[in-house]
């Protein structure tokens, strides 16, 4: 049996789930990556797996415009990483 944690239980409380986290990215000429620096090192990219783009809430004031990247690292980590055009930064989308 689990221990509760002894906080309410609010069927109101709202939290996001796989936030993504700023990621160091170092993308060729055509805007793909080549290189990303995860867990501390530097990885060359073997493989770009996918690239799509996610264009969303345009009517919004904070429409989406994202590039996604599913990769295969130099280690044979899968990794995705996207490219927020509108903030310019590159983000790691962790899954699961």
């Amino acid at each position: 049996m689990l221990k509760t944690s002894g906080g309410a239980h609010r069927p109101d409380s709202v939290r996001r789930l796989n936030v993504p986290s700023r990621a160091e990215v170092q993308a060729g000429g055509d805007g793909a990556p080549i290189r990303v620096r995860h867990r501390s090192r530097w990885q060359q990219v073997a493989r770009v797996r996918e690239h799509y783009r996610v264009e969303d809430r345009w009517w919004t004031q904070e429409p989406i415009a994202r590039d996604y990247f599913d990769l295969t690292l130099e280690d044979g980590l899968p990794l995705t990483v996207f490219y927020d055009r509108s903030g310019r930064q590159w983000y790691e989308q962790r899954y699961g």
